[in-house]
């Protein structure tokens, strides 16, 4: 912003070179009007509403001197630079030397329009492209009565690289001081400036105060990085770095590492099975192409990569103590693909750290896996359609039996359409086969006491019919869109050694649920799914109605398939069905019921609701699941979940909470206050937390811990936000 006044001010010197004298209301882009314009000998004196345009920035002063031959101009009285109609600066008294490049300034005020932040400072002036101002008040706040602000005895500004420096600069609130910071640096553009950044605080029953200062690092524009130290005074200390680098294709590619290393009082007192938490994290993503650089090719490629390394589930709470770890096992990923508008090929690896796992040794891996895939095309006729995929997987382990899959997908198909379009039928057959290679499997065990073969090998031949429609009209206040499949399929021919024999499959099952040692047990479903290869009959029935504006009013789902193998069984899949409603702008409900017709019971439902409109943004949700062993039906989830946020204007109250009906407690919870004026934000937060941790106790390798807290928030606009939080165990 001072750059520009600097710039604009330069326009003097032409304008005043002028030797005609300008009329009164004569403004014109880059010229200069007043009451009264005159010369006396190489000064030019301008009197009485002084107005210099430049663009769409204008300064308005009562008078204005300037000096041809020592090139320096005095702006008297309360001078004004305008961009449009927003003012940026204001100034009793203005001096400008263009000979030196300086200017002297006193009781200026300047604004930043962008980020609404302004400086008043007693006086002000410049060297070299630096200005320096003497207490000065900073806000982002109403300049009447700011509801924050900052008083310094000094300050400057570095117009090349738009750097704000502050000393001494003391903290309010309205009139009440709360923080004294000696120095401060930040950048006044929305660009990268290596320097601190805000750091964050808590203290936690557990672990004592937490400090972590961000140090951010960004020597170029195509890379920086981060690194932040940290202290837990009762538990340890350690640090995170994250790397992060943008190719010329503007993708990013970033590396992060972590480090925690727990005080032996610590580590003994939670038995903590490891005292170094360490890993680190590889990101990175193209689709524009790694090998292939022609957009216009008709091949293309992309690679994606997210590998983690991890030795505790700590490693993901160590810089963010409050962090939620909700999924047992943490999945990385490296893939790469090129393709044709026929073919495809793939290559991916997945390496799975399961984090109730001692050592994670007895994990499967995919490590890797190859596939081909020819898309859907038509085969001599433009009706009959196939398609390829083949796959290899090589998955494998530290400890227990590995494996070689190779399996080969073939469908082919006819579909006809009937009725004028309104009706499609379709018939195919799909083959099926997949080739299992064992090693590392020389205590392997096979359910039923079956002896281990090296190979297995599964084929099946399936047939499939469907009859499908899809018809929608259009009425006057809604659109109604009517869905009906149904399809029967089956295997017609099957093919199995050993291993994959039925047999195993009901021995696998007894053994898993009789919670038997099932350490390097064979397990069949993990490779070829039995169920999914009998014969089934499936209907299925979608009703939708629309608002002309697309909203769904209403719509059900249902559909149900019914095994054809077994009288008995026929059933044995639930009925699905899902129901949903916006009845009005901001409202969804959502519903899902399945239902098991062989054990007369409910398998699983939910129900959703959300609300946001008025100010008001709330939901409400239920979910219940049973798990049917043989005859039994065991309760695996029944939960409440609830959150509701409603904006009072003055501030905002909100919470969530989850119900857990099984054990009859509130497990996480949150209620937060909060309140945001234009340039001020503050939250009060209270809640409650289940954090697992890993033992060295065999018998208890994952310990969940429950923890209450108080987090309070400050957001000061536009300088950022810092806040604190206070954790203890219930």
């Amino acid at each position: 912003m001072l750059k520009r006044f600097a710039l604009l001010l330069c326009c003097l010197v032409p304008l005043f070179s002028k030797s005609s004298i300008l009329k009164q209301n004569q403004s014109q882009i880059g010229e200069m009007t007043a009451d009264k314009l005159e010369r006396v000998g190489d000064e030019i004196f301008a009197k009485g509403n002084v107005v210099l345009i430049n663009g769409d920035y204008y300064i308005s002063a009562p008078d204005l001197k300037y000096n041809q031959k020592s090139k320096t101009a005095f702006i008297e009285g309360e001078a004004r630079i305008y961009q449009g109609s927003n003012l940026l600066l204001s100034a009793k008294k203005i001096k400008l030397d263009f000979n030196q490049d300086q200017f002297t300034l006193s009781s200026v005020y300047l604004q930043n329009n962008q980020t609404g932040l302004w400086i008043s400072a007693t006086e002000a002036n410049s060297k070299e492209g630096v200005y320096y101002f003497r207490e000065g008040t900073i806000s982002g706040c109403d300049i009447g009565s700011p509801i924050w602000h900052l008083d310094v005895s000094s300050g400057s500004f570095d117009q090349n690289n738009n750097v704000l420096t502050l000393w001494n600069a003391r903290a309010y609130l309205g009139k009440i001081p709360f923080l004294y910071i000696p120095y401060l640096s930040f950048s006044t553009k929305n660009e990268r400036k290596s320097g601190l950044l805000y750091p964050n605080v808590a203290y936690l029953d557990q672990e004592g105060f937490y400090y972590e200062q961000p140090i951010y690092i960004a020597p170029q524009e195509f890379w920086d990085m981060t690194l932040s130290p940290q202290i837990r005074s009762a538990r340890g200390a350690g640090f995170s770095g994250e790397f992060r680098l943008a190719t010329p294709k503007n993708d990013l590619f970033t590396f992060q590492t972590k480090y925690l290393y727990n005080f032996n009082n610590y580590a003994k007192k939670h038995a903590v099975k490891n005292q170094h938490v360490y890993g680190f994290n590889f990101k990175y993503f193209t689709s524009q192409g790694l090998v292939i650089d022609n957009p216009s090719s008709a091949l293309q490629d992309g690679f994606f990569l997210d590998f983690s390394y991890m030795n505790d589930i700590d490693y993901l709470r160590i810089d963010n103590v409050g962090e939620k770890v909700t999924n047992r096992i943490n999945v990385s990923k490296l893939s790469y693909f090129f393709q044709s508008q026929d073919h495809y090929v793939g290559l991916y690896n997945k390496y799975f750290f399961d984090f109730t796992s001692l050592d994670n040794q007895e994990t499967f891996q995919l490590l890797p896996e190859v596939q081909y895939h020819k898309f859907l095309d038509s085969l001599y006729w433009k009706n009959l359609m196939y398609s390829i995929d083949v796959q290899t997987s090589n998955v494998a382990r530290q400890r227990g039996y590995s494996y070689v899959k190779n399996s080969i997908i073939l469908p082919i198909g006819l579909e006809f359409p009937l009725f004028g379009d309104y009706v499609s039928f379709g018939v195919g057959t799909d083959l099926n086969f997949t080739n299992v290679n064992f090693y590392q499997n020389q205590d392997m065990r096979v359910p039923g006491g079956i002896k281990a073969d090296k190979t297995a090998n599964f084929f099946t031949a399936n047939y499939s019919a469907s009859v499908t429609s899809d018809i929608a009209r259009d009425y006057k206040n809604f659109l109604h869109v009517m869905q009906f499949e149904a399809k029967v399929n089956g295997p017609y021919y099957r093919y199995n050694s050993a291993m994959f024999d039925t047999s195993i499959y009901k021995a696998y099952a007894q053994e898993l649920s009789g919670n038997k040692q099932i350490y390097n047990l064979w397990n069949p479903i993990s490779v070829v799914d039995f169920e999914a290869n009998k014969p089934v009959f499936e209907a299925r029935i979608s009703q939708y109605f629309y608002t002309p504006q697309g909203r769904a009013i209403f719509y059900y789902n249902v559909s149900q398939k019914l095994n054809l193998e077994s009288r008995d069984l026929l059933f044995s899949s639930s009925m699905q069905n899902e129901i949903g409603s916006s009845p009005i702008e901001g409202l969804d409900i959502k519903g899902t019921l399945y239902y098991s017709f062989l054990h007369d019971a409910i398998e699983e439902a939910s129900v959703k609701a959300t609300f946001s409109r008025w100010r008001v943004d709330s939901s409400i949700g239920y979910y219940y699941k049973n798990v049917f062993v043989s005859n039994n039906i065991n309760t695996d989830a029944n939960f409440l979940n609830f959150s509701l946020k409603n904006d009072f204007g003055y501030f905002a109250l909100g919470g969530d909470m989850n119900f857990d009906f099984i054990n009859k407690s509130v497990k996480d919870w949150t209620l937060t206050l909060s309140t945001d004026i234009r340039c001020f934000g503050v939250s009060f937060v209270f809640g409650q937390e289940f954090t697992p941790i890993i033992t060295d106790r065999v018998n208890q390798p994952i310990e969940t811990v429950t923890n209450n807290y108080i987090k309070v928030q400050f957001r000061v606009v536009p300088l950022g936000e810092v806040g604190a939080s206070y954790r203890f165990k219930k």
